[in-house]
């Protein structure tokens, strides 16, 4: 079993050891380096192994770790959401972590993906219609979508973006994972628009 969680790290001119995991890190705002490479605000990258980082600044880590090497009880103070899979652990995977944006009142068609994932909104307002179930999400809101439930988002104020990190199968890599839920919803208009910052294709065993 493996788990896919997402912190919120917050830098003050120190450094941060990173566990032995799998992370997406995504740069929400301050001066930031992963073993001393400096990266931009509103960038990702990926980070296996042992790795440090150091600056200050807000960093979201998307991080993808094998559930039965889960000790470290102190990450709950910079927890947002933790979601288990079931995959095994010794399958490799990708990792994809991209940024979508809204324009104003847009709404995707009824739609699932090739595989789950975490989400969570940088700036705006968003309906999230998952399942049976809505969920209004205001900035700094994470939600958790297996990909097999439908989903609808719809804009309720400008400016609405968010960022995705998902946990694909090998095969996936480089395709398009958004599957619409009928035919009448798969010629419906998508107006969101996408920012990718990695596809790759990792292991755990490679942290």
């Amino acid at each position: 079993m493996m788990r896919l969680a997402l912190f919120e790290e917050t830098l003050e001119g120190g450094t941060l050891a990173l566990p032995r995991a799998v992370h997406g890190l995504y740069v929400r705002a301050g001066a930031v380096a992963l073993d001393g490479t400096p990266l931009a605000s509103d960038t990702a990258t990926l980070a296996t192994g042992a790795a440090t980082l150091s600056g200050a600044g807000e960093v979201w880590r998307f991080e993808v770790a094998d559930v039965a090497e889960l000790t470290a009880p102190h990450e709950y103070a910079c927890l947002v959401l933790a979601h288990p899979l079931p995959r095994d652990p010794a399958a490799p995977f990708v990792l994809r972590l991209d940024r979508v944006d809204f324009p104003p009142e847009g709404a995707t068609p009824k739609h699932g993906h090739a595989g789950p994932g975490i989400r969570r909104l940088l700036s705006g307002r968003l309906l999230a219609e998952v399942g049976e179930e809505a969920h209004r999400i205001d900035a700094g809101g994470a939600w958790y979508e297996t990909g097999t439930d439908p989903v609808i988002g719809r804009v309720m104020a400008p400016g609405s973006a968010f960022i995705r990190c998902m946990v694909l199968d090998a095969e996936m890599l480089g395709r398009p994972t958004f599957r619409a839920w009928t035919p009448e919803d798969a010629v419906k208009p998508r107006s969101a628009s996408y920012r990718l910052f990695f596809d790759t294709l990792t292991a755990l065993d490679a942290a």
